[in-house]
């Protein structure tokens, strides 16, 4: 990438906010066109020297290379053919290639979540012995209990987390702002999490200390010992491919845990309002595919 790159990217987001994007929107396309200028760089092309078989390129490179959901890269899809429209309205290239590159289509089929069965097989057989265990079980409980999304996950800091003298809560940051009850499993695990890392913080000189303030690092090395202050969307999608293949469980990714939690959810009682509520949802969605999967298996 160059620093033009970065101009552009920047330019772009504004442009959106100027439409008045959603603040979820304008980070979400951002986050697309970078997707796309990476893989533009790693490919030796510029924004200029693009066709439309280039994004089509990209589309398979996130559904086998990343092993990224259909209904995600339909997204990211639609992110870069935003990017391009901006820089023909921008007049830094004379007319997009990838107008007439046809949308994915859209996956509605209700996705199998990962189970409980296995989900507690996992939480049983995963070692809660070191720093990173107990880091990879907390975060693991937040994604299949309290359906929180990644880019939320990676986001929390230690500001955001309150425990309480009954309940421990999450304070969700971004555009869907919220803060939420934990559940009792999900809050010991956030807790026991909460006391190691303040125990590992307390080796830290000062200025070393204010790095660090999101909740999630992120470990480095074979024995992971370098401990970096950020995980980052990249990070927490290996951690789950990793455990996912050493625990023989397929599409072990945040979208299978996502739907995990909302069966989790209703199973615990929740109304749908409820778990929209703590999901920070404007629409049903796949809560209501999923309560009308529970009335024909009733």
């Amino acid at each position: 990438m160059t620093v033009l790159d970065d101009e552009l990217l920047q330019e772009f987001q504004e442009s959106l906010r100027a439409k008045n994007r959603q603040p979820a929107t304008v980070e979400s396309y951002g986050r697309d066109a970078l997707d796309f200028l990476r893989f533009l760089a790693r490919s030796g092309l510029t924004i200029r020297a693009v066709e439309p078989q280039t994004l089509v390129s990209f589309r398979d490179h996130l559904l086998h290379q990343e092993n990224e959901a259909e209904n995600s890269v339909r997204r990211k899809v639609i992110g870069v053919r935003q990017f391009y429209r901006f820089l023909v309205d921008s007049r830094t290239i004379g007319d997009s290639p990838f107008d007439s590159v046809p949308l994915p289509e859209r996956d509605d089929e209700l996705k199998v979540s990962i189970g409980e069965s296995k989900l507690e097989d996992l939480l049983q057989n995963l070692p809660s012995t070191s720093f990173k265990h107990v880091r990879d079980r907390a975060i693991l409980l937040l994604l299949a209990y309290e359906g929180i999304k990644a880019n939320e996950l990676i986001d929390l800091q230690w500001s955001h987390y309150l425990k309480g003298p009954k309940v421990s809560t999450l304070t969700i940051p971004g555009g869907k702002s919220r803060t939420i009850v934990l559940q009792e499993e999900s809050a010991a695990c956030l807790d026991l999490y909460a006391q190691i890392y303040s125990r590992w913080r307390q080796s830290l000189s000062a200025s070393e200390k204010d790095r660090y303030l999101w909740i999630f690092v992120a470990f480095k090395g074979k024995d992971s010992s370098l401990v970096l202050p950020h995980m980052t969307r990249h990070g927490l999608k290996f951690m789950l491919h990793e455990i996912g293949e050493r625990y023989q469980i397929k599409h072990l990714h945040t979208e299978s845990l996502r739907h995990h939690a909302i069966q989790f959810q209703l199973g615990r009682g929740q109304s749908a309002e409820a778990i929209m509520n703590h999901f920070g949802l404007r629409r049903l969605g796949n809560i209501g595919k999923h309560l009308a999967q529970l009335r024909t298996q009733s």
